[in-house]
């Protein structure tokens, strides 16, 4: 892991976009001194389609006023679209400046201090934060903040050195600054804290020349055990020798001096007026000598970082001491940054663990959609073919007894002489009473309407299979008119049924010569479907509202809808489709496409139709699918699709 700043917030830029699909992450950084009103980005990874903000210095003399205090409380602001989110007009115009539409916006605390800002934005369209990725980004920025000051520490200790270096009288301290560095910087190549500790242990004893360092934890009754330690050869371990260590002095004491942040160290150990009891648990460790640190996590005393010089007494120097600090300074930051990376490595399964779930969800939701627009397919399919066929069915009891009269009279007709006038008048009296001239007139009219019926269906599975287009797995030119009337026909159980019997929806088409369109036909389709679909609800709510009628005595609009096909641009078909039912609220407008959003009522939506459209439209033809609506005034839907798919997919891929 890289201590250098600019890596740090690069590394930070990438990786958070990525892992967020943002089409804009930076790092901003206030001026110091310029009271938050001042700052500029100093790192960031932005889609190639937008604008670097790294050119620009940022005045925003609303952001004191409005946010500031916030931020310095560790809030986070997440807006999933700033012309809806009641911010001041100027702060607006900043983010205006910069593309923004939606943003996320966490504070970045480097102790009490509001360092900056880790800056999310959304720029193509706005976008609702969930809960996970503004936990996840609030995580990634105290880890951040630990990074800061760990690489300003470091500066630090560089800058120390530098002033070590000055004379030679500093040369030794010079040697041990640097040997410093050289620990954080092995402290930081691991994320494994057991390997941070071992390494610190035994860097350290070289550094200071000692015969043991220890790392020791407290337990929860301020009892401990020593977890790691270097040792010279000709001493006894001390790790897994004693199983827990009690030193009542630090047991009742909480920590004793060391919870305060104190060093401590002992020359020699029979002449620091110890207690004898003291003196003999240091002789079990066989130490002469000792210097301590205290290692803190956060605010909490974790353990202890000792050097002991077990063959005779020793004098420990002021930087020896301030070294021990620095490494147990060192080791709580990461200590602290381990339990940072569990805690993330954690959520980061308990996030994949989310979206596997989500993602069965949405598969059930799809096949439920998928579900509810066929059984619309089948109850349209089937209601228009009910009426020929029952109209067949009806008349084959008829047509059925004209057969067996005429076959009746052929038979009696087949046993007399014609010559003979009494065999005549009884084949006219057998013809009379079967009343042929009646069977000769209605037998043609019925079989006529038979045919008729029998074309109706003919038609319907004719309309059922351009509306599928089973046969059609791949991109094709073809006559949108004909799929938008075969979506008609099926759906007219519902355009052309009387509600309540007393009216039905008018549908009114406006064709443009339109040319054959290259597309997947029956995706085209489906959006058909489900846009006649959602006008036929937003009328039946409207019309359960009282809004539309077709009585002569009332004054409220007929239910209607508007089909309208034209020209666009040289290479581009426009198809609208427009309702006068309920309309779309203005709160909705933003989320009409997302995924899952619906205003029907429970068990009629799966949010999903409209969000299906969009992606058809957008990413599988290359197309627009746009929207105009008033509360209570009707919406109006338009698609926008290039005539030759094949030159608009060329160099991209909308799969």
């Amino acid at each position: 892991m890289s201590l250098d700043l600019q890596t740090i917030l690069n590394t930070t830029s990438t990786t958070l976009r990525q892992f967020l699909n943002a089409d804009r992450v930076g790092v901003f950084r206030f001026t110091p001194g310029s009271g938050w009103d001042e700052g500029e980005f100093v790192a960031e990874d932005v889609a190639s389609e937008f604008t670097s903000a790294m050119a620009a210095k940022v005045y925003d003399h609303c952001f004191g006023a409005q946010f500031a205090v916030y931020y310095t409380q560790g809030r986070v602001q997440a807006v999933a679209d700033i012309y809806n989110a009641e911010l001041s007009d100027c702060h607006v115009r900043i983010l205006e400046q910069f593309q923004v539409r939606a943003n996320l916006i966490v504070p970045v605390l480097k102790g009490d201090e509001l360092w900056g800002l880790l800056c999310i934005h959304q720029c193509s369209n706005p976008r609702r934060w969930q809960f996970s990725e503004i936990e996840f980004v609030r995580e990634v920025a105290i880890h951040f903040a630990i990074a800061l000051q760990q690489s300003e520490h470091l500066e630090q200790i560089k800058h120390q050195s530098a002033l070590l270096a000055q004379t030679t009288a500093q040369a030794k301290a010079l040697l041990r600054q640097k040997a410093l560095v050289k620990i954080v910087n092995k402290i930081r190549q691991s994320m494994d804290f057991g390997a941070i500790c071992q390494t610190a242990s035994e860097e350290v004893r070289q550094l200071l020349e000692s015969d043991r360092v220890t790392i020791y934890r407290f337990n929860p009754d301020w009892s401990g055990n020593f977890l790691f330690e270097s040792v010279a050869p000709q001493w006894q371990p001390l790790v897994g020798t004693f199983p827990s260590i009690e030193d009542t002095h630090l047991m009742e004491t909480w920590g004793g001096r060391y919870a305060a942040n104190e060093t401590f160290a002992i020359s020699d150990i029979y002449t620091a007026g110890h207690s004898a009891c003291h003196v003999a648990l240091l002789e079990e460790f066989q130490a002469r000598a000792y210097a301590i640190a205290p290692i803190f996590e956060g605010d909490r005393l974790w353990g202890l970082l000792t050097a002991f010089q077990n063959s005779a007494p020793r004098q420990w120097q002021a930087d020896e001491i301030e070294l021990l600090a620095q490494i147990g300074e060192q080791l709580g930051i990461a200590l602290q940054q381990a339990e940072y990376v569990r805690q993330i490595q954690s959520k980061s399964i308990e996030l994949k663990q989310i979206l596997e779930e989500l993602q069965q969800s949405q598969m059930q939701l799809i096949q439920n959609e998928k579900m509810t627009s066929l059984g619309q397919l089948v109850a349209g399919v089937a209601h228009e073919i009910n009426n020929p066929v029952n109209f067949i069915h009806g008349n084959l009891e008829h047509v059925n007894e004209y057969v067996n009269n005429l076959l009746s009279l052929t038979r009696f007709y087949q046993h007399i002489n014609p010559e003979a006038a009494e065999d005549v008048r009884a084949f006219q009296a057998q013809a009379e009473t079967l009343d042929i001239d009646y069977i000769l007139e209605d037998l043609p009219k019925t079989l006529s309407s038979m045919q008729m019926g029998t074309n109706r269906i003919r038609q319907i599975v004719l309309s059922l299979r351009n509306f599928s287009r089973l046969d059609e797995s791949a991109f094709k030119a073809v006559d949108l008119h004909e799929g938008i009337d075969s979506t008609l026909l099926i759906l007219g159980h519902r355009t052309l049924r009387s509600y309540n019997h007393k009216f039905e929806v008018e549908v009114i088409k406006d064709y443009g010569n339109l040319p054959s369109v290259e597309c997947y036909p029956a995706q085209i389709n489906q959006v058909f479907m489900n846009l006649l679909s959602n006008a036929l609800d937003a009328i039946e709510e409207a019309i359960d509202a009282g809004k539309l009628c077709t009585d002569s005595q009332t004054n409220q609009p007929a239910p209607k809808i508007w089909i309208r096909t034209r020209m666009h641009e040289p290479d581009q078909v426009e198809i609208c489709i427009y309702d006068n039912g309920i309309g779309v609220k203005e709160d909705d407008k933003a989320k009409i496409f997302d995924h899952f959003f619906t205003t029907k009522p429970v068990g009629k939506g799966t949010g999903l139709g409209l969000a299906i459209s969009h992606q058809i439209i957008s990413e599988k033809h290359g197309g627009t699918l746009s929207f105009n609506s008033s509360p209570e005034q009707g919406t109006e839907f338009i698609i926008c699709l290039s005539v030759s798919l094949q030159s608009k997919l060329s160099g991209k891929n909308f799969s």
